[in-house]
């Protein structure tokens, strides 16, 4: 996923699946807060209880 996809999102409630370095997937409800890069590690979606590297985004669906 890229920052202009995710960018309907920011603001929102969402069910966000996800998965780690170890190739383990998460899920987890989140409120979007924002969308930011970082250069040397690239798009991240942050919420309000975590940081996900958006690259690593499988799904993202609205709770609402």
């Amino acid at each position: 996923m890229r920052i202009p996809e995710a960018r309907q999102f920011v603001g929102r409630d969402c069910w966000v699946s996800w998965t780690d370095r170890l190739g383990q997937q998460h899920n987890k409800v989140l409120k979007v807060e924002d969308l930011q890069f970082l250069p040397l590690y690239g798009a991240y979606i942050i919420g309000d209880h975590e940081e996900v590297r958006l690259d690593k985004v499988t799904q993202i669906q609205p709770v609402d």
